[in-house]
């Protein structure tokens, strides 16, 4: 099952899709197709985006372990309506039409507000994992910051492994734990090192490597997320000659 990312209004989406051959594999579709485009609907039903190649954000494609696929970056959600957003995908392979065509599927969800990117750990836990008495330069609204750095520093590793950001420690359901420890961890680091002290008592080996080494271990899947799913391809488009009562597969 499908699951959609979500974003608030403001921030920008991104929306990934891949085409099937229907022999297991995945393919790039014509790219001097001149109908080649994806269309992006807000909740309101009202088109905010035509992406091509040349447009911006532009049509573009990559490949990872599952084969290629396509992919809008940067999709600007200042203009849409809360709510499910749909693609329209026209495309053409050799040819011939991905069929449907147009496909229309759920492409994102955009959340009303504009607050700020969730925290992973809070201010508290983290001084409670420095060491002897926190001097007074040291403030709540640096601590804060670190914070923040260090919870979009995680999903700048983690995106694309995971759907992020994750929920902010104060939800319900809150950050997952290891995601809380591992923000934790590098709030600390910072901590020190704004402290001129990590490099005294060697802590940022001990500490930043350490979380940088589990991080590196949830993008290759040694270490899991229970109940945190992979992001997952929203399309699976099946390419068909141009008479679908043909039913024939095109290779």
């Amino acid at each position: 099952m499908s699951i959609l990312c979500k974003y608030l209004q403001g921030d920008k989406a991104r929306f990934d899709f891949r085409i099937s051959d229907g022999l297991g594999n995945f393919i790039e579709p014509d790219w001097d197709d001149p109908g080649l485009k994806v269309e992006f609907y807000d909740g309101a039903g009202t088109l905010r985006l035509t992406a091509t190649k040349t447009s911006s954000p532009a049509l573009a494609s990559a490949e990872d372990a599952s084969g290629k696929f396509l992919y809008v970056q940067d999709i600007p959600l200042l203009d849409f309506s809360a709510g499910l957003a749909s693609a329209r995908i026209y495309c053409q392979v050799a040819g011939a039409q991905v069929f449907p065509y147009p496909a229309v599927i759920e492409a994102f969800e955009v959340v009303a507000g504009g607050g700020a990117e969730p925290a992973y750990t809070t201010v508290t836990k983290v001084r409670n994992e420095l060491p002897l008495e926190n001097p007074a330069q040291l403030t709540d609204a640096m601590i804060e910051q670190f914070i923040y750095d260090s919870s979009r520093r995680i999903d700048a590793f983690l995106y694309g492994y995971y759907q992020v950001p994750f929920p902010a420690v104060e939800q319900n359901p809150p950050t997952p734990a290891l995601i809380e420890r591992l923000a934790r961890k590098i709030a600390v680091n910072d901590c020190l090192v704004f402290l001129g002290l990590a490099n005294q008592t060697e802590l940022k080996t001990a500490i930043e490597e350490q979380a940088l080494l589990e991080l590196d271990r949830l993008q290759r899947g040694e270490l899991r997320l229970a109940g945190n799913d992979l992001p997952v391809a929203v399309y699976q488009g099946q390419i068909f000659q141009d008479d679908p009562q043909e039913d024939e597969v095109l290779d």
